[in-house]
């Protein structure tokens, strides 16, 4: 029987495992909170400026995210350290670090398709 003094914390594994799903939420909220409030403002002549700007904000927020997924993609362990995630076993870190990875990779597909919808004409013309 195992320790339990010496077992990592549900929180931290979940965390860990979840953390390309959880910046793909925090993308896309961010992403379309950006998007309706830019556009509402500009729709109410609060704000004058061209829909390029909606445009270029989504595509920021997208590379942003990206690039913090593909970080966390290529360097799982220091992720892993940061949040102080050890799971007992070398089995249990290379398995846990492959499903993180699969995930971060799934989500960085969200991200990007998320990010691709700023490439459809008129960034504003649902919300009037």
């Amino acid at each position: 029987m195992k320790d339990a003094g010496n077992e990592t914390p549900i929180a931290r594994a979940i965390l860990f495992l979840l953390i390309g799903p959880i910046s793909w939420g925090g993308h896309f909220f961010l992403v379309y909170a950006f998007q309706s409030v830019t556009c509402a403002l500009r729709g109410g002549n609060y704000l004058v400026m061209s829909p390029a700007v909606v445009a270029a904000g989504v595509i920021l927020l997208t590379l942003v995210f990206a690039l913090l997924l593909l970080l966390a993609l290529r360097f799982p362990r220091p992720v892993a350290r940061m949040l102080r995630y050890a799971p007992s076993g070398k089995d249990n870190q290379e398995f846990s670090i492959h499903v993180a990875q699969l995930l971060i990779v799934l989500s960085l597909v969200g991200v990007v398709w998320t990010g691709t919808a700023v490439l459809l004409p008129d960034a504003c013309g649902q919300l009037r």
